[in-house]
């Protein structure tokens, strides 16, 4: 039984966001930036094994923009060692409130899960929740919860050079919004209460 995600809750608040323009004109220079309108996102404890370093390292070298939410847990040189990865697009912006975490998966060009052995993975329904796609590793939970072609695509390989290939061409207009958030229900809460309640049924039956 998969755990319960807030789906709802997520999909209501984030109706009618969107990312801006990927290339968003420069007042000052006069000319399209790339980058400057939307932004790849992040949302994990900072740790180790979470693709964080990776994930910074292949935005620099592709110049898209960057965001992690999260803050550091366990390995607090870790979070030292993060703090140097941060400019060039990339941000560091530690927890945020529900309301404000709710917004930035709703405005997110495309959210990254790029963990090696994540049992499940409830950030990417989150945000498939809020109508976005996913570039997950192709391995663990994420296999379970994202649909190749539909709600985002698997990265066979996690170096800095296949990560940026795909952050550079990535188009997230191929994704519809409502395929993502019809995804996510599958693991909603309402889903998680009906199947505990059928399985504690079950086991009672079983035993009497």
């Amino acid at each position: 039984i998969y755990p319960p995600v807030e789906v709802e809750k997520i999909s209501q608040a984030t109706r009618g966001l969107k990312p801006k323009n990927y290339f968003e004109r420069s007042e000052k220079q006069g000319s399209a930036t790339k980058g400057a309108g939307s932004y790849y996102l992040i949302v994990s404890r900072i740790v180790g094994a979470k693709g964080i370093e990776l994930a910074t390292e292949a935005a620099k070298k592709t110049g898209v923009s960057l965001k992690v939410l999260g803050e550091p847990a366990g390995l607090k040189w870790f979070g030292g060692k993060l703090e140097s990865l941060k400019g060039r697009g990339v941000e560091l912006l530690g927890r945020v409130s529900d309301k404000e975490l709710y917004r930035y998966y709703g405005q997110c060009r495309a959210f990254l899960a790029l963990a090696t052995d994540e049992d499940f993975g409830v950030t990417p329904v989150e945000a498939m929740a809020a109508g976005r796609p996913v570039i997950a590793f192709r391995g663990g939970g994420y296999l379970e919860s994202v649909v190749e072609g539909k709600t985002g695509i698997f990265l066979d390989k996690l170096t800095i050079e296949s990560l940026a290939e795909v952050l550079k061409k990535f188009k997230p207009e191929k994704y519809k919004p409502e395929d993502c958030r019809k995804q996510a229900k599958k693991f909603s809460k309402e889903r998680f209460k009906k199947e505990i309640k059928e399985f504690i049924k079950k086991k009672w039956k079983l035993k009497n």
